[in-house]
């Protein structure tokens, strides 16, 4: 049987670890947000200022690298209880934005 300091050690690293779960999935999830903006305010021609599309061909690759590290840490801020589903709403929403922004880029 565990000693209690045992079992209180544990649970401080898991809360640790999940803070910084976190943070990391909240940073993500600002850096999707606004890669995201960047897109569709260049798409749908918002603001003159980006002529050739730089803002639609950067911003794509990297709302998908912020989106994936986004949907892979958040679940794991969750308790263990909640993972599963939280783990597969946002591998979901994740996909229909990425088809939602390769339509967006292949159709400019």
């Amino acid at each position: 049987m565990a000693h209690p300091q045992e079992r209180r050690s544990t649970s401080r690293w898991s809360v640790i670890l999940r803070v910084i779960a976190g943070i990391v999935g909240a940073a993500a999830a600002i850096v999707f947000l606004l890669a995201i903006w960047m897109v569709v305010s260049s798409r749908f021609g918002w603001d003159d200022r980006d002529v050739h599309g730089y803002r639609l061909l950067f911003g794509t690759p990297i709302a998908l690298f912020a989106g994936l590290v986004m949907a892979v840490s958040f679940p794991l801020a969750l308790p263990p209880a909640h993972r599963s589903r939280t783990r597969a709403v946002t591998l979901g929403v994740l996909a229909v934005i990425v088809v939602l922004l390769v339509i967006a880029v292949v159709t400019a």
